[in-house]
């Protein structure tokens, strides 16, 4: 793929023209302030030269863009591009966004992006996050956090997709990289299927060791087995709560009748007792008192004395019979009461029996609810037990296998070594050329440890982490994976002049000689926007034939920001379109 231009509808739009098909393309941007530089994305006092950038990458089904929704109604952007001997345009409104043009025809971004993928990378099929959107931005940087990390232009944080992005392009075997990716997805799985089943109240105890499975079993079996015994012999009274009513009503009739047992027989006794006692008195015995006193009896005397005796044996005889009969009614009171003490007996007997023999439909459904409840405990615990079985000889499949693949991965690696040597010595070719002293290369290890990622790939050149030569380091990985990289038929490297920032002018000038040396042969396409001051900069470490034939006669653009005219859109907006 190699870019042929970039226009727009409206008039005020600078059309750009990639004037070199194959060769160099710079974008100059001159400025009054060129200390003024844009923030976040947005074009602050600036020319449009990162805009150029995102809105290649809007004609080439990026993200819907809100500020050109909202600030550029009615726009619609060209790009005109082509593929080999192909030649294509795509077509995007600011409006519609959600439909691209291709060649005239209208498509969604989902099948724009599809068929992108298929023309310009060699993508295996059915390959997590290997996407044309994905592996474009190394040949494209959509933004100033592109400029961070060499492997990492998408500014994304799921370092297995930025293994295998890298992977395919340095002509890796990213099957080996998803197997391992997908073994350690599937051990996670497992290991969060296991904390859910700890999760589990009936089955912590297990989790914890509190409890083992087998006697836990047993003991539930047994408990089954009596329940459900107890069911199958279970009868069922529809009267078993009117009977029980009867049943207590007998109760509290016996209670009261055993309490007039009692009483009965204790005036029986009393009774009894009082026949005993005999409260006669001879008239003798009354004689003799008198005469102890002295007192003289005549006749008159002794005649009351007789009638006194007579009347008293009358009452006495009155007394003892007024007993007897009182003891006789009292007698048949307490055998009435006996007797029906003896029925009610009878009766509640009965119905104690039938209760015994008959139950309520209530504690039959407690009984099968409780039966139910330890049916599913114990198939819970089974459930567990074969689900830890299980998951114990996944977990030794799963070690097996990461194991065989760690010891093809490292005989692979082995191989490799001839193939990935023209990238490796390709890169420090290119970063001896800035640091002749300093160690640098791309290296490719194994990754054994517990995650992931499969390769460790690293671009290093030594003490690179100052920006200076971080960024050099971005240029050096690019270009060698435009020039000497894989699976892919892009044939263009675009670079915003972020790329130059915090590079010493002489490290500068060797980027344009590089370029000039390697773009051109190669049949590549390079485009690099930079602002005037670092031209003037890098003018005193160039010849003049240099400046002439590298950088003036390849320039295909030119911004100012002497008026709103000057600049990419033709009109003052600010936009936010990182």
């Amino acid at each position: 793929m190699q870019l042929i231009s970039l226009s727009s509808n409206k008039e005020s739009f600078k059309t750009v023209r990639f004037n070199n098909s194959v060769g160099l393309n710079f974008i100059l941007a001159t400025q009054k302030n060129p200390e003024l530089t844009d923030q976040k994305g947005k074009t602050y006092n600036g020319v449009g030269k990162s805009l150029i950038i995102a809105i290649i990458h809007f004609c080439l089904g990026s993200n819907n863009k809100e500020d050109f929704r909202t600030k550029l109604p009615g726009w619609k952007f060209i790009l005109e591009f082509r593929i080999g001997d192909k030649h294509y345009i795509s077509e995007r409104s600011t409006e519609n966004q959600s439909k691209i043009k291709l060649d005239g025809r209208e498509i969604t971004l989902k099948e724009f992006n599809q068929t992108m993928g298929a023309l310009l990378f060699k993508i295996p099929e059915q390959t997590e996050h290997l996407t044309f959107r994905s592996l474009l931005a190394f040949f494209l940087r959509p933004r100033k956090a592109s400029y961070t990390s060499f492997n990492n232009p998408n500014a994304i944080n799921n370092e297995y997709q930025i293994q295998i992005i890298n992977a395919l392009l340095l002509g890796l075997d990213v099957k080996m990289a998803e197997e391992k990716y997908l073994l350690r997805k599937k051990e996670e799985r497992i290991k969060n299927l296991i904390k859910e089943l700890g999760n589990d109240p009936i089955l912590r105890d297990f989790f914890i060791g509190n409890k083992d499975v087998s006697l836990a079993q047993s003991e539930l079996d047994e408990n089954i087995a009596k329940i459900t015994q107890n069911i199958e012999s279970f009868k069922v009274a529809e009267d078993y709560y009117e009977i029980s009513a009867q049943a207590d009503k007998i109760k509290a009739n016996l209670d009261q009748l055993q309490n007039q047992k009692i009483l009965l027989t204790n005036q029986l006794q009393n009774i009894d007792n009082t026949l005993v006692i005999k409260p006669d008195i001879k008239r003798e015995s009354i004689e003799t008192i008198y005469k102890e006193a002295s007192v003289v009896l005549n006749d008159g005397a002794l005649k009351t004395l007789d009638e006194l005796h007579n009347f008293y044996e009358h009452l006495s005889s009155n007394r003892e019979r007024r007993l007897l009969e009182q003891k006789n009614d009292l007698q048949r009171k307490l055998n009435d009461v006996t007797a029906e003490i003896k029925i009610q007996e009878q009766e509640l007997d009965s119905n104690l029996k039938y209760l015994n023999a008959h139950q309520a439909l209530d504690i039959f459904v407690q009984m099968t609810h409780k039966l139910t409840d330890l049916r599913f405990k114990r198939d819970e615990i089974k459930r567990f037990d074969a689900l830890m079985s299980m998951y114990k000889n996944e977990k030794l499949e799963i070690d097996r296998k990461l194991l065989e693949s760690t010891k093809r991965t490292d005989e692979y690696l082995t191989n490799f070594k001839e193939k990935v040597s023209t990238a490796t010595n390709f890169f420090r070719e290119l970063s001896k050329r800035f640091y002749p002293k300093a160690a640098a290369g791309i290296t490719i290890y194994n990754n054994e440890r517990d995650n992931q990622i499969r390769f460790n790939i690293d671009a290093k050149i030594e003490a690179d982490s100052s920006d200076g030569i971080n960024n050099i380091k971005i240029f050096c990985y690019d270009l060698t994976l435009l020039l000497k990289g894989y699976s892919h038929r892009v044939n263009f490297l675009f670079h915003d002049s972020r790329v130059l920032s915090d590079i010493d002018p002489r490290q500068t000038a060797e980027i344009f000689r590089i370029l000039n040396e390697y773009i051109v042969k190669s049949k590549k396409q390079y485009v690099l926007s930079m602002n005037q001051n670092q031209l003037d900069e890098l003018k005193k470490h160039l010849t003049k034939d240099e400046i002439e034939n590298i950088i003036e006669k390849n320039v295909c653009l030119e911004l100012k920001d002497e008026s709103h005219a000057d600049k990419l859109l033709g009109i003052q907006v600010d936009l936010d379109y990182s």
